[in-house]
């Protein structure tokens, strides 16, 4: 029997909003504005989206304090962030072991301030104790190396041992603050979207690092004025193609952006992490523990997925098979002369399946008359054309949403039309697809 993920009777009250600032139509599917954002500037991702976006359509949906929404794909917490410092109840779902615990550290609890304070004690005796390379496998010793200076690297595993002495490697804050840390502290930039050893940034010493996180953190828990975010907020560290945690008709809104069919790789990018935490011990077993639960967006994510493309195919409706058929024929026949032979051909299914199990999941969830919100993108696969938004708002239709329209945000990836790339000649772009139950 499903039951509510948060629960009712909480004296929820609504702080103070600072004035938005207007941003354009273009940054809204951005995280470009989350660094002037308290509590979401403490760790911030690529791939994220801006709290405005959230914040708008909160307020256009005329959601009463207590309403719930919900985010099917969590990340670094800003739909959770948003809706709680609004008074709703937030309720996310991420899989990846990174992200659900930098979304759940910053719905911050009262006691914040006092456990910021101790990590930071312990935290800085920790630099001074360094740890040899030779705690970590041979894999994460090899990578690390090559994103810190040594000394660097040992003085953070001093650190990272020290939390876990102290019994303190469990607290998402802590976690979160050392993560921020470990970042500021690699010499390598992040290129795109993947860590670069030979791109190089000026790294911060580990005790700066340390002050400039933890003042950051203070001054917005001071801001908070004692609200409670962690009343209101909660993120669930599994897939959401299966909601069980949450109740049939109890959702008010959907604000969301799912994983894009383009390749990027969210294991890849938090590599650095999953091998400093110990979460991951080599490449394979990134594989084995993070990307067989995240939905299937890239090439790297397809052990053991051959064999289940005629299960994924049946679980999509007719109409839209009839569309990924032909995309699957065309990137199978680009695959045989290219030198890569990447398998892009078997990421169609699986990708527009687990979409539409997360879909249905979420019609399930929402009131009758409630909306959905999501920010996703097309692509262009061997030059290939994947126009995943306008085949998401077909499977959509066919679920039972309403009133469905898909809106460019912005035009994006410009690099794909080079004429050193065979990208596809139609402008990519961020859309964003909506409707109501």
């Amino acid at each position: 029997m499903a039951v509510q993920t948060v629960l009712p009777g909480f004296a929820l009250y609504r702080p103070p909003m600072r004035p938005r600032a207007v941003i354009s139509e273009a940054r809204l599917p951005t995280n470009t504005t989350a660094r002037f954002h308290r509590v979401h500037r403490w760790f911030n991702f690529i791939a994220g989206f801006s709290p405005e976006f959230v914040d708008h359509y909160c307020e256009l949906a005329g959601l009463e304090q207590g309403s719930t929404l919900l985010d099917p794909f969590a990340g670094c917490g800003t739909s959770l962030v948003t809706a709680a410092e609004r008074g709703l109840y937030a309720v996310g779902y991420d899989p990846h072991p990174i992200f659900s615990r930098i979304c759940n550290a910053k719905l911050v609890g009262t006691d914040a301030a006092h456990v910021i304070h101790k990590s930071q004690e312990i935290l800085l005796e920790g630099f001074k104790r360094p740890v040899l390379t030779s705690v970590l496998s041979e894999s994460q010793s090899a990578f690390l190396k090559k994103l810190f200076h040594l000394d660097i690297l040992e003085s953070l595993l001093g650190a990272r041992e020290l939390l876990r002495h102290c019994d303190l490697a469990d607290n998402d804050l802590a976690f979160l603050m050392l993560s921020r840390i470990v970042d500021s502290c690699s010499h390598s930039q992040t290129d795109g979207i993947y860590k670069a050893p030979t791109s190089m940034k000026r790294s911060q010493s580990p005790a700066l690092a340390c002050a400039e996180i933890a003042d950051i953190m203070l001054e917005d828990i001071e801001s908070l004025n004692g609200i409670d975010l962690r009343q209101c907020g909660r993120v669930i560290p599994q897939s959401s193609r299966t909601m069980e945690q949450v109740a049939s008709q109890s959702v008010s809104i959907i604000v969301t952006s799912p994983p894009y069919l383009n390749n990027f790789d969210y294991a890849e990018m938090t590599r650095m992490l999953l091998y400093f935490w110990g979460i991951a011990t080599s490449w394979g077993d990134i594989t084995d523990k993070v990307r067989h639960s995240l939905i299937v967006n890239t090439t790297t994510a397809l052990k053991g997925q051959r064999l289940l493309q005629s299960a994924y195919r049946k679980n999509i409706s007719r109409d839209v098979q009839c569309k990924l058929d032909e995309l699957v024929v065309e990137l199978k026949q680009r695959k045989r002369v290219k030198k890569g032979k990447k398998d892009y051909d078997l990421l169609i299914y699986p990708y527009f399946s687990q979409m539409t199990d997360v879909l249905r999941e979420g019609f399930r969830v929402l009131r009758a008359g409630a909306s959905i919100h999501v920010v996703v993108a097309d692509a262009a696969l061997y030059g290939v054309h994947i126009s995943t938004p306008q085949i998401l708002q077909s499977c959509m239709e066919e679920i039972g949403f309403r009133g469905l329209q898909c809106d460019l945000m912005r035009q994006r990836g410009h690099r794909w039309i080079l004429a050193k790339r065979e990208g596809s000649r139609i402008g990519l772009g961020e859309y964003h697809l909506h409707g109501v139950k």
